[in-house]
């Protein structure tokens, strides 16, 4: 299987770091920094050629494809995800397919997407069914523009917490004393990179109170 999103992220950060190989100034690392260069258009061209099928009449990436025609479409809350392909620096948040990717992910048409009463995010098959996971509610904060939404999912992830005030790594869809890894640190910290993001994106949805 090819998985998508890994590819994703290995293009942009192999385009990221080519030019400080070739900063190191001397023939090896010119020539490691050109083929860097080279990988990544490699992997953009097979994603681009092999990642995008059509779903409802609209072209979206799939989340694995076996190169035998077969695609897997879904997404994991973890990341690299499709979801995350911007956060990851893939692709402009307004790409077409992106948005069309991003529309199915956030619906029942993905497998994985767990709604619920106390939170609706992406989960995954590490846990199971049932089980939302709060990195994907972030990860679409960060890929979003949109004050409602943005919003929606902040009080969501606040009133996931049991009590904790941590993010869990997983929880019950509709029972929020149900979760995995009462402090999943991976999580944590990338709220916290959320929240300097909204802090320069979005600084009037930080000035609400969330109590």
């Amino acid at each position: 299987q090819y998985l998508i999103p890994a590819n994703m992220m290995l293009a942009h950060y192999l385009e990221a770091t080519a030019p400080i190989m070739l900063a190191l100034n001397n023939s090896a690392s010119t020539v490691t920094s050109v083929q860097m260069t080279q990988l990544a258009s490699s992997i953009r061209q097979g994603i681009e050629d092999h990642g995008i099928v059509t779903v409802n009449g609209k072209q979206v990436y799939a989340y694995e494809v076996d190169g035998y025609g077969s695609a897997n479409i879904m997404d994991d809350a973890n990341i690299p995800s499709l979801l995350s392909a911007p956060f990851l620096g893939y692709l402009d948040v307004n790409d077409e397919v992106y948005q069309n990717t991003r529309s199915l992910l956030l619906s029942t048409r993905n497998p994985y997407f767990m709604r619920g009463a106390i939170i609706s995010a992406i989960g995954g098959p590490h846990q199971g069914p049932g089980y939302a996971w709060p990195m994907a509610s972030i990860v679409r904060i960060l890929t979003s523009d949109n004050d409602t939404e943005i919003t929606e999912q902040l009080v969501m992830i606040l009133n996931s917490t049991d009590g904790l005030g941590l993010i869990h790594e997983s929880i019950n869809t509709f029972n929020q004393s149900d979760y995995t890894r009462p402090w999943f640190s991976w999580a944590n910290g990338l709220f916290g990179q959320m929240i300097l993001d909204l802090y320069d994106r979005k600084p009037q949805i930080l000035a609400q109170s969330f109590q």
